[in-house]
C-alpha cells in the first residue's frame, strides 16, 4: 500500500528517534513528540504505526522495560527507503540500474561511495532544522549546495544499458542543435549501442551506425521515442576496439580526427593547487611545481571540449605545447575580444 505523506513524516520521525542509541524514548515521550510534530491524537495511533513498521517494513523495534523505551534490536537498521521522498526513490532506482551495469571490481567502490553520500545527506537533513531559527527568531541557512541542472532524458539511461546488456539495437528520433525548434529536423536513427558516457551531468550513448559504417555519439537530451529492437547488434571488432579506447585520450565527449599529442600546460601557483586536487584527465602528470608555476603534462587529442575547458582557466593557464593548440587558444581569445 502506498505511504501517505503524513505517514511518511511519522515513520521518518519514529525511525530518527529510535535510532538515537543509546538514548531510548518512552511510549509517552514518543507520543508527545509525534503529537507536537505530526499532530497524532492518541497513543493507540502511535502503537499502530509501530506495528505497521514491524509488519510491513521489517523494522526490528523492541521495547526495553528496564529502560522504559523503544530501540532497534539491530542498531545498524535504518528505514532508508522511508526516509526518502518518492522523487528521491526514483533517483535511487535510476542510480541502482546504472551502477548495476558497472563491470569489474570498481562496482564495489561505486556502490560504497554512493551509500556514503546518501548517509551523509541524511545526517545533514537531521541536523538542519529551519523551524528552530536562531536567538532572534530569524531563520537562516547553514548549508549551501550547488543546484545542478541535470541533462534531460535521464530515464533513457537504464533502457540503453538494458539494450547493451542484451546486445540489441535501438531506434529513436534525433534532433540536432542546428534547428531545435523545427519538428521536421528530427530524423529516425537506428544504432547498435556500445557504451554510455556521462559528462557534466549530461548523458551520451556511443554506438555503431551501420549506414555510415563507423561509430557515432548521440546526446540523450536530443533523443525521443527510444525503443529497443528485436534485431541483435552486429558491431565490427575494429569499431569495438576503437570505442573501448576512445576516451583514454579524449577530454569530454567530442571525438576528433586530430592525433594524440603531448600537451604541456603552465598554471599559476594558486590554480596549480586546483589542478592537482582535481586533475583534468587521467593522463595528467605534474612536471614542475614551485612558487612560480605548476606545469602539467597531458596525453590527449585536442578537441572542442578541451579548448572550452582550458579557456575556463582564463589568465591562470598558458599552453606551452603543442604550438597548434596554443595558436587555437590565441585565435579563440581574439575572437572573444572582438565581440566586446
Amino acid at each position: 500500500m502506498p505511504i501517505t505523506r503524513s505517514a511518511f513524516q511519522r515513520y521518518r520521525l519514529i525511525d530518527e528517534v529510535i535510532s538515537r542509541y543509546p538514548r531510548r524514548y518512552s511510549k509517552q515521550a514518543l507520543f508527545e513528540l509525534l503529537q507536537d510534530r505530526c499532530g497524532i491524537r492518541s497513543v493507540s495511533s502511535l502503537e499502530k504505526d509501530i506495528q505497521r513498521l514491524r509488519e510491513d517494513h521489517n523494522a526490528p523495534i523492541a521495547y526495553d522495560k528496564r529502560r522504559n523505551g523503544y530501540y532497534y534490536t539491530n542498531p545498524q537498521f535504518r528505514l532508508l527507503r522511508l526516509m526518502l521522498t518518492p522523487d528521491d526513490m526514483e533517483a535511487l532506482d535510476y542510480a541502482r540500474e546504472v551502477l548495476a551495469a558497472t563491470q569489474g571490481a570498481s562496482v564495489v567502490a561505486e556502490l560504497t561511495n554512493a551509500l556514503q553520500k546518501v548517509r551523509q545527506s541524511l545526517d545533514i537533513v537531521r541536523e538542519v532544522r529551519p523551524e528552530d531559527g536562531n536567538a532572534s527568531g530569524m531563520q537562516r541557512k547553514v548549508v549551501y549546495v550547488e543546484e545542478k541542472i541535470l541533462g534531460g532524458n535521464r530515464q533513457y539511461v537504464p533502457v540503453l544499458i538494458r539494450a547493451v546488456n542484451q546486445n540489441r539495437q535501438v531506434s529513436f528520433q534525433y534532433r540536432k542543435h542546428a534547428d531545435p525548434e523545427i519538428e521536421s529536423s528530427a530524423s529516425a536513427r537506428t544504432l547498435h549501442p556500445i557504451l554510455l558516457r556521462e559528462v557534466a551531468d549530461s548523458w551520451y550513448v556511443i554506438g555503431y551506425d551501420a549506414l555510415s559504417g563507423k561509430e557515432k555519439t548521440y546526446a540523450l537530451d536530443r533523443m525521443a521515442e527510444l525503443e529497443i529492437l528485436d534485431e541483435p547488434c552486429a558491431v565490427p571488432p575494429s569499431v569495438l576496439a576503437y570505442v573501448a579506447e576512445l576516451f583514454d585520450h579524449i577530454y569530454g565527449i567530442t571525438d576528433t580526427t586530430d592525433p594524440v599529442e603531448e600537451i604541456l600546460l603552465s598554471f599559476t601557483p594558486l590554480f596549480g593547487y586546483y589542478v592537482k586536487a582535481k586533475p583534468i584527465h587521467q593522463t595528467q602528470e605534474v612536471l614542475r611545481d614551485d612558487e612560480t608555476e605548476c606545469v602539467v603534462r597531458l596525453r590527449l587529442a585536442p578537441n572542442r571540449d578541451l579548448l572550452m575547458h582550458l579557456r575556463s582557466y582564463g589568465e591562470h593557464v598558458k599552453v606551452l605545447k603543442p604550438a597548434s593548440l596554443a595558436q587555437t587558444i590565441t585565435e579563440s581569445l581574439r575572437a572573444t575580444l572582438g565581440r566586446y
